[in-house]
């Protein structure tokens, strides 16, 4: 496997998962993140600039960091919600049409939770060959 193009990103601000779809009595249903979806996606965009879209296969390599409690000592790991799963969706979600045209181009990922100073997702895509 070889890596052709890289780039590391970061959105500053506590990382956010995905949600699921509300529905109204009537079923109705609309996405209550579109607002958070479109800010964190400017984020990236003004990151990425002209560069153009990377093209599978993809990897991403995701680190979310949070602050930890200030009542706690906590080891380095972040174990509680949100789920690592719903994390890396939404970034998966607010990068597509950003950075790539569609999430399914990613082949693979590695995701970790942990604690920092200053909450922020970090991560890079490694387009491969």
């Amino acid at each position: 496997m070889v890596i052709v193009i890289s780039k590391e990103y970061k959105i500053a601000g506590d990382p956010v998962p995905l949600a699921r779809p509300r529905a109204s009595l009537t079923c109705k249903m609309w996405d209550a993140q579109k607002q958070v979806k479109l800010a964190r996606g400017l984020q990236l965009r003004n990151q990425h600039g002209d560069l153009p879209f990377f093209n599978g296969p993809l990897h991403i390599d995701a680190t979310f960091y949070f602050e930890p409690p200030k009542k706690k000592d906590l080891g380095s790991l972040h174990v509680y919600k949100p789920d690592l799963s719903n994390l890396v969706k939404f970034l998966e979600d607010i990068a597509t049409g950003v950075l790539y045209k569609d999430d399914c181009l990613i082949a693979s990922t590695s995701a970790k939770k942990c604690y920092a100073d200053q909450a922020a997702t970090v991560f890079t895509i490694k387009q491969l060959t």
